[in-house]
């Protein structure tokens, strides 16, 4: 394998939830830590294999809006307050 694309070919759905469960908890299967060259590594693997394998829907981090009668997306309200909207 020379590239990344080649790399993501050779993943398999198991070898990717293993991946993204790594990330999650910040440690491989075995209690190794991961790096963070390692976790940065695995997040663009698993995202570029969720881009080439998964549908839209199905990926990490995609966020379903619905499209208005006129084709354009509804505008998705700011659930989280920054500090400067008063709600201190």
């Amino acid at each position: 394998m020379n590239t990344v694309d080649e790399l993501v070919e050779s993943l398999t759905p198991d070898m990717v939830n293993e991946l993204k469960r790594a990330i999650e908890l910040g440690k491989f299967p075995d209690n190794r830590a991961v790096s963070d060259q390692q976790r940065e590594l695995m997040i663009e693997a698993t995202i570029l294999y969720d881009a080439l394998k998964l549908p839209e829907e199905e990926r990490t981090g995609f966020i379903h809006r619905k499209k208005q009668a006129s084709g354009v997306l509804n505008v998705v309200p700011n659930i989280i307050p920054s500090k400067d909207t008063g709600n201190d």
